[in-house]
């Protein structure tokens, strides 16, 4: 079974208007093997909406629809469906009746405008609404299955649950095994290229290449007809022929970030950290102290913005700044060296770069992070030239050194 999500409303076209419904929903129907192939924004147009509602009902078979089920003029989904299904819409006083009491429990008048949600589609099953006023709908199309719910999150939830169960998940009928991978340390287009060959034969399982600053995720879903086991089969099979491809960047497949999973190794170590930052502004700090625990690990850092900074506190050479610039692998080795000299720590790490989006040369453009990380017995730089904003670059070159640690960790025994 596949499913498309419409959500209603001419403000979900604004910019500042973000649908959630489609997210929970999608979740939930893919818990039961049903993928969603689409999630469309409608504003409030008849044409436009009964369109939709058509070709999605030709392409899915399950519709899910939120908002417009109100009781004003510009709530017009049961109007489009009905179209869209070549369905009447029929009055049914009893909805009226019950509407006038839930009012009148409040100590409110019915107004008339709301009567305008007694009509059903033609055919369709009510879906009883215990929060708001707006009933929603159930019709079975033949080959196709269209869920109407309210738009408020409060009211869609819990109507939602009580559909699915009842009338969707009883006619689901796929068994499902999904897994993920989450790295970092190497760009999405890189990662891609490492391993498309091997995941592009399979059109079962499914693979999703998802990236965000710092990290890319790779997600694995199968799909079984017969047993839960043989959609694990299908999926371990080439999650594993993947993971070959990628196991130098894989830091984790649970859900957990680069942070948890350094500060777990160190805890597990004994190891402590410290860091000079430059570019990042003290994002890299912040990435570890968001992880609770980071106390046992992490002593802090030095936010060394300005070369008197770097040198004055740092400790770094005026001769090195003068020859090598700030954004350097001179600089970035002797600021590491310099936190972890400060505060003791066994592993110093640094970044120094230009974030942009002015700044930069032909020799150091935008972008060009120079990591480094220290330790009693390792030195080790890294160059890196990123893309994108400000923002974006500062969040790489923060989640790339703590890669770094991670690495280093990993090369070292369990427990020192």
């Amino acid at each position: 079974m596949r499913a498309i999500f419409i959500a209603v409303g001419s403000e979900l076209l604004d910019l500042d208007r973000v649908d959630t419904n489609s997210i929970y929903v999608a979740r939930r129907l893919r818990e039961k093997g049903i993928l969603t192939d689409m999630k469309v924004a409608v504003g409030d147009h008849m044409d436009n909406l009964s369109w939709i509602v058509k070709k999605a009902c030709q392409r899915a078979q399950l519709v899910v629809l939120s908002g417009g089920l109100g009781p004003t003029e510009d709530d017009i989904t049961r109007e489009a469906v009905a179209t869209a299904l070549k369905r009447e819409l029929v009055f049914r006083e009893e909805i009226v009746v019950e509407l006038k009491e839930r009012f009148r429990c409040r100590g409110m008048a019915m107004p008339e405008i709301n009567a305008r949600q007694a009509f059903v589609i033609e055919g369709a099953e009510l879906l009883p609404n215990r929060v708001g006023t707006a009933p929603g709908q159930f019709c079975d199309a033949g080959g196709c299955k269209v869920l109407l719910l309210p738009g408020p999150p409060n009211e869609l939830l819990p109507m939602f649950e009580a559909a699915f169960e009842k009338l969707i998940a009883p006619a689901a009928n796929y068994h499902i095994y999904s897994r993920a991978f989450k790295l970092t340390g190497i760009s999405e287009s890189e990662a891609d290229s490492r391993c498309a060959d091997v995941y592009r034969r399979y059109r079962n399982p499914v693979t999703t290449v998802l990236a965000s600053p710092g990290m890319i995720e790779f997600h694995f879903l199968g799909r079984s007809k017969n047993s839960d086991e043989e959609a694990r089969r299908l999926t371990d099979e080439l999650a594993e022929k993947v993971r070959e491809r990628l196991k130098d960047f894989i830091f984790a497949e649970a859900d957990v970030t680069l942070p948890e999973v350094v500060v777990a190794m160190l805890i597990e170590r004994k190891l402590t950290l410290a860091v000079a930052e430059s570019c990042t502004g003290g994002g890299l700090g912040n990435l570890v102290t968001s992880v609770p625990g980071s106390s046992e690990v992490f002593l802090g850092g030095v936010i060394a913005y300005a070369n008197s900074v770097k040198a004055g506190v740092l400790g770094v050479r005026e001769e090195t700044l003068k020859r090598h610039g700030a954004v350097s692998e001179a600089t970035a080795a002797e600021m590491a060296a310099g936190t972890r000299r400060l505060t003791g720590a066994a592993i110093g790490l640094a970044v120094t770069g230009i974030a942009g989006p002015e700044g930069g040369n032909p020799k150091k453009p935008v972008g060009l992070v120079h990591m480094h990380l220290s330790s009693a017995d390792s030195e080790q730089g890294l160059r890196q030239i990123f893309s994108g904003s400000r923002e974006m670059i500062k969040l790489r070159s923060a989640h790339y050194a703590l890669n770094m640690v991670r690495e280093y960790l990993n090369q070292l025994p369990a427990k020192c």
